[in-house]
């Protein structure tokens, strides 16, 4: 039985740690007020109630998890603040924000069932405190997905065996879905946002982030259907 905080009929909570969210976007509903991590000058992780996207991105990562799971609730975590760049301290700080202190409206924590992650790193020295977080997160049946550039890339956390990972899916459309089982990253989905008015798709954004978030989407409605199902269950 899943212990986590999923009850049949409620409302699948995602954290999605990326640029923020614009709540009016017409692409995206039942949005939190979220929380920002920026850094202070020594470099480290500071936490405000701030989390409105000036980039775009969170945004349109938030339209795709809605458009396959309209019901979901989306709880932004802001760690880019006017480019897609951040150091690793932010990331592992949301990440340990997320499992541990991310209360729902009713005060309740931990109360996240999804981990929505438009990135990784390269960098072997991050390598353990992310795999130690990640196995936390699964313990507390939460589930991660995370972006990876390609299937044989040792991107972190995307190849853990605790996150699903999840590369870009080149010619491809909106709900196709590939799984490499002999890959440590086990999944390839289509690499773009939905579509926006006026704006050809060529120009709008593209990459493995948005490969993920259709998969981020397609887990919460599992979900939201099967809600004793664990991380495990839902790969």
């Amino acid at each position: 039985m899943r212990p986590g905080p999923a009850t049949i009929g409620s409302a699948i909570r995602i954290a999605v740690i990326d640029s923020g969210v614009n709540p009016d976007h017409p692409h995206v509903g039942n949005v939190e007020s979220g929380i920002d991590f920026c850094s202070d000058p020594e470099g480290e992780p500071i936490r405000s109630r701030d989390a409105v996207d000036c980039i775009g991105h969170g945004t349109a990562i938030t339209g795709v998890i809605h458009w396959h799971a309209p019901t979901a609730v989306v709880c932004p975590i802001r760690i880019f603040q006017e480019t897609l760049e951040a150091p690793a301290s932010r990331l592992l700080a949301a990440l340990e924000w997320a499992i541990d202190n991310a209360a729902d409206a009713h005060g309740a924590a931990p109360a996240i069932d999804v981990i929505h992650l438009s990135l990784g790193l390269r960098a072997k020295r991050f390598k353990q405190p992310l795999l130690d977080i990640c196995r936390r997160a699964d313990r507390k049946n939460i589930l991660i997905v995370a972006a990876a550039r390609a299937t044989g890339e040792p991107v972190y956390p995307a190849v853990f065996d605790t996150v699903i990972g999840v590369s870009d899916l080149s010619e491809s459309h909106m709900d196709d879905l590939v799984y490499y089982p002999d890959s440590p990253v086990e999944f390839g989905a289509h690499p773009q946002p939905r579509p926006l008015p006026g704006l050809p798709q060529h120009l709008n954004f593209r990459g493995a982030s948005f490969a993920a978030a259709h998969l981020t989407g397609l887990a919460a409605a599992i979900l939201f259907e099967e809600p004793e199902a664990s991380p495990q269950d839902v790969r």
